[in-house]
């Protein structure tokens, strides 16, 4: 910020524990307000973060449409029949807004929703691109974002902590195309709001 910003929008983008960082980032240093004014929004894909936080943070928003700024992005993908996970434990609930239409609220959106889910190997590269995959909802209990039209034997956990309907490796994979676009949106939106 000293010696490289020079007064520009930021975004900061995470996944997992990386989107745990960025809300450590934005609850410490974002408390100053003239920084706090330079975000355009902080995609915490893949970590939780709960309306208790928001209220011990009051310098930070979650998002409630496709174009606020200064705002968290977050969700984590499931199954319609996982009941409870390491990302969202029984008797949590997390803030989630649906990449696919930018609700808070259990609306389902439809497949025909997702301009393309991208999947990438390590360096990045995509290596596969599947327009209207899946559809997705919010479950309004725990704050999951419930995928549909895919099948969790097609998508496994690939990792060991996560059981088969967790979705936590595809949350940025399923919804590419969407994300990317909002980014442009927010970023629009900002620079129309500051100018």
């Amino acid at each position: 910020m000293e010696n490289e910003n020079d007064g520009n929008p930021i975004i900061l983008a995470g996944f997992s524990q990386g989107a745990d960082m960025c809300i450590r980032l934005i609850k410490d240093c974002f408390k100053d307000q003239d920084i706090n004014q330079q975000l355009v929004a902080c995609y915490a894909i893949g970590w939780r973060i709960t309306e208790q936080e928001i209220e011990e943070n009051p310098h930070l928003t979650f998002a409630t449409g496709e174009n606020d700024t200064g705002v968290i992005v977050s969700f984590n993908s499931e199954s319609e029949s996982i009941n409870e996970s390491l990302m969202i434990p029984s008797g949590t609930k997390t803030l989630a807004i649906n990449p696919l239409n930018w609700k808070t609220d259990g609306t389902v959106a439809d497949r025909s929703e997702n301009l393309g889910s991208c999947f990438t190997d390590y360096s990045g590269n995509i290596i596969n691109e599947i327009n209207n995959l899946t559809g997705a909802y919010i479950d309004s209990t725990r704050g999951a974002l419930k995928v549909t039209d895919v099948s969790p034997g097609d998508y496994p956990p690939g990792l060991d902590l996560f059981e088969e309907g967790i979705y936590h490796l595809y949350d940025y994979q399923f919804f590419y195309r969407n994300l990317q676009e909002n980014v442009k949106t927010r970023l629009d939106a900002y620079y129309e709001n500051n100018l």
